[in-house]
């Protein structure tokens, strides 16, 4: 399958639609969403191109508040970086804090009173959550990032109905207990699943990752996104380690500056994936999640708005 090209210069049936992130283009973007929208009814996939990552997060936080927000009775989110490495925002390894910081201020005038950023690092969690240059910005609008190694009953076992390999599994209850998740995953390249994005981020929600990793890693990806998705995937696609992955350095780093947002979180991988591949069907787990039917890996069946975001 031929996916679509990633570059705003590139030739395709949409190509990106050229704006900013205040006043009237708001009116312009809603616009460009409703006539792309009636091409298909399958999941809505924007992809933000952009230098300046604060300006890709508050068109996202547009986009979101356009089609649905969070709901009316949303007072608690849980938000799911990838904080897991001791490495620079440069580098690559962890989501950027420039996402986080304008996010986190955004959906707070927005209305939801509490932000929890639980991660389950790899990496010894006061230097990961200190390199990543996350917990600073956390700390700076009075939320909490937490530790998940050190709160150990925050655990819960849950059930996974779909599940082939991964039938159970001990979540966090601070993503079980919220009002709304979001997923804001960097993408990069993994040697174990090929590509971590969206479904592979779920691995830093939960207790036991060796079982994971044991017994058919991309399997075990998609069962847990059979039983768990966000509300809304956000993909930080700003920098991307094309190698040497999870925790890098890498020796190959391109800059894609790309946002990709979706409520469907196999969709969004399936796009981000490209940049990287050329099928998301190259990405097994991906391969899986369609057999499961828990998402659209298919891009003709979406429906793709590009942004220009400037």
């Amino acid at each position: 399958m031929k996916t679509l090209p990633l570059c705003p210069e590139s030739s395709t049936r949409r190509g990106f639609v050229k704006m900013g992130t205040a006043g009237t283009t708001l009116a312009m973007a809603a616009s460009a969403t409703e006539v792309l929208a009636a091409e298909n009814s399958g999941p809505d996939v924007w992809m933000l191109h952009g230098s300046d990552p604060r300006k890709l997060m508050q068109k996202a936080l547009d986009i979101i508040q356009e089609n649905g927000g969070f709901g009316p009775d949303a007072k608690t989110l849980a938000l799911k970086v990838n904080a897991a490495w001791g490495r620079t925002p440069e580098e690559g390894a962890n989501t950027h804090p420039d996402l986080v910081d304008v996010f986190i201020e955004g959906v707070k005038k927005g209305g939801i009173k509490t932000v929890v950023v639980p991660e389950n690092p790899c990496s010894n969690a006061k230097i990961s959550f200190d390199r990543s240059g996350i917990e600073r910005v956390v700390k700076s609008h009075k939320c909490k990032m937490i530790d998940l190694k050190r709160k150990d009953k925050s655990f819960r076992e849950v059930q996974i109905p779909k599940g082939k390999n991964l039938k159970s599994a001990e979540v966090a209850g601070e993503f079980l207990d919220a009002d709304v998740v979001v997923n804001m995953p960097v993408a990069k390249h993994h040697k174990g699943s090929t590509l971590s994005m969206a479904m592979k981020n779920w691995m830093g929600i939960v207790k036991d990752r060796r079982f994971w990793h044991q017994n058919d890693l991309p399997q075990c990806i998609a069962d847990f996104s059979s039983f768990f998705q966000a509300t809304w995937t956000i993909i930080d696609a700003t920098r991307c380690m094309m190698d040497s992955g999870p925790q890098g350095p890498a020796k190959e780093l391109k800059h894609p500056d790309l946002l990709i947002i979706s409520r469907d979180q196999v969709a969004a991988d399936s796009v981000a994936s490209a940049i990287f591949h050329d099928s998301p069907y190259d990405i097994t787990y991906l391969k899986y999640a369609e057999e499961m039917g828990i998402g659209v890996v298919d891009q003709s069946r979406m429906n793709i708005h590009k942004i220009e975001v400037s």
